[in-house]
Order: C-alpha cells, then sequence, then structure tokens
C-alpha cells in the first residue's frame, strides 16, 4: 500500500520558516550585546523576505531587498526606542524578555505581510521543494 504525500501549499511552508525565523530574531534581541541589534534583526527580515520570495519561487531582487532593508533600519530603530521605554517601566532584569517578544512579534506579522503580498499573486500556489 502506497501512502500518497498531500501536497502543501506556498502558504504553509512558508509560515512554517516566518516562525522559524521569529524564535530566532527574539533569541538574538534577547542577547545581552553592547551593541544594538537593529541592524541584525533587519539584516534577518530581509533575508525571511528572500526566503519566502524562494519559497513562491520568485526571487526578489538585489533592489527591492536594499529597499526593504533600508525600511526595516528605520523602523528597527523606532522599535528599539519603545522597548528601551517600556523596559524603564518593569522592574527587575526582565527587559531581555521584553526585547524578545516585540522582537519576536514583530517578524510574525512581517512575514505574514510578506505573505499576504505573494499569496495575492499567487493564491492557493502548490509548493515545489528545489530539486
Amino acid at each position: 500500500m502506497q501512502l500518497r504525500r498531500m501536497a502543501i501549499t506556498c502558504r504553509e511552508e512558508a509560515m512554517r520558516w516566518v516562525h522559524r525565523y521569529a524564535i530566532g530574531g527574539a533569541a538574538f534581541a534577547a542577547l545581552p550585546l553592547p551593541v544594538s541589534t537593529t541592524a541584525g534583526l533587519a539584516a534577518l527580515e530581509v533575508h525571511m523576505l528572500n526566503f519566502i520570495g524562494g519559497v513562491y519561487n520568485e526571487p526578489v531582487g538585489n533592489l527591492r531587498s536594499l529597499a526593504a532593508g533600508g525600511g526595516l533600519e528605520v523602523m528597527g530603530a523606532g522599535l528599539k526606542l519603545v522597548a528601551t521605554r517600556a523596559v524603564s517601566f518593569v522592574p527587575g532584569p526582565v527587559g531581555f524578555v521584553i526585547r524578545a517578544g516585540i522582537a519576536a512579534i514583530v517578524i510574525e506579522s512581517i512575514g505574514r505581510a510578506i505573505i499576504g503580498y505573494f499569496e495575492h499573486k499567487h493564491p492557493d500556489k502548490v509548493f515545489s521543494p528545489a530539486v
């Protein structure tokens, strides 16, 4: 008896990766680094954009990646200000939890928006992994 593997959609495959990027971004934001993590998180988000484009078999391109990276860097600076202010109201060493939570929520939201963009262009496209 041969089992048939159900085809998964690009949306399902991309969401699996968005969750992984969100976890990775949260872990990175929680690190007690002496430098800002904003640039690193923006780079992670741009990589996620390119990766999701690959899932949909639609390359994003260098110019779009650079434009997205610049916008994400500016947004990250604003979110860093919000996180810093939020941490100042919380007693004890829980700042890393707040930073990690904000990073995870933002990356998850950006990932969902990217998927929405590609789903608008390619609704319910079946995922076919590169060979």
